[in-house]
């Protein structure tokens, strides 16, 4: 696909819904993902072409790994709302939508607008759950979890806490704690996340966010253009959890399939660039002179 210089940003615009509300309110701010054209290019070309090392036979629908409170990866919307409801009956949910803006011959256009996250939160704040969305223009699948669970009545120990989670996911790669004893102690307990690569390629989830612009290698921020789907394909899965204090009060849970959120942007990034194309046809009737 031949580049087409009109193509200058491509924004991404949040609105933020209550489950079964209308999509009423937009944040003051919009996220502006600015991919550059170069990496455009290789999205519209390579989507189609995955990596050896890509999951064999995977697709960003299908359920791989463990769950968290129920939550699998590959879950539609509607499950991911019956489970969080399933839950506690009490948790208040809400979605969060976004849309793309871009520009075609000096005019501004916006997409649609899609389903990036839903965020269920416990009365008081105690437990918050959330999932990220795969991006248009596939249906959207569950990609990312977490998990927030403060508990400041009845803390359990690190020791009983890292037990619970053991027991329910098995035993970590990694369990790394910071040795102290106190308020500040802080341990991590990592997975591997089946069918998913090897290669570390982000730090954390950002439910509802790109990744593409976040991935890091040896500890330095990749340029985007080096981010292609071949690199994706590689990147290891996110599936740990950190325990804070001691007894714990802040505990947080993550999983993340890096590579499913980064080729769902390829092939948003795809999209949009030819909607750019249609709208920038020129014409073939001659002007009156």
């Amino acid at each position: 696909m031949s580049r087409l210089p009109l193509f200058k940003i491509l924004a991404l615009s949040m609105v933020v819904s209550s489950c079964g509300g209308s999509e009423d309110s937009a944040a003051s701010s919009t996220e502006h993902a600015s991919p550059n054209d170069t990496a455009i290019e290789k999205s519209a070309s390579q989507t189609t072409q995955p990596s050896a090392t890509q999951p064999a036979k995977r697709t960003i629908g299908s359920r791989i790994g463990p769950d968290i409170a129920g939550l699998y990866l590959g879950m539609t919307p509607e499950e991911v709302n019956a489970v969080m409801k399933d839950y506690d009956a009490s948790i208040r949910v809400q979605d969060t939508s976004r849309y793309f803006e871009y520009n075609a011959l000096g005019k501004r256009y916006k997409t649609d607008s899609f389903l990036v996250a839903t965020h269920g939160q416990m009365p008081g704040g105690s437990v918050g759950l959330s999932v990220g969305y795969s991006y248009p223009p596939s249906e959207p699948r569950v990609v990312s979890i977490t998990r927030g669970h403060r508990q400041t009545t009845e803390p359990l120990t690190q020791a009983d806490y890292a037990k619970a989670l053991i027991d329910k996911y098995g035993q970590p790669v990694a369990d790394i704690n910071n040795g102290r004893t106190d308020s500040r102690a802080e341990r991590t307990l990592k997975w591997k996340l089946a069918e998913t690569g090897d290669t570390s390629c982000v730090l954390g989830a950002s439910i509802g966010n790109s990744v593409l612009d976040r991935f890091v290698k040896e500890g330095r921020k990749m340029a985007t253009v080096d981010v292609t789907p071949d690199y994706a394909a590689q990147c290891a899965g996110l599936f740990e959890y950190t325990l804070r204090g001691e007894p714990v009060t802040n505990a947080s849970g993550t999983i993340f399939d890096v590579w499913a959120q980064a080729k769902s942007e390829f092939e948003a990034q795809a999209w949009v660039q030819q909607q750019v194309a249609e709208k920038s046809k020129t014409g073939t009737e001659a002007p009156k002179l």
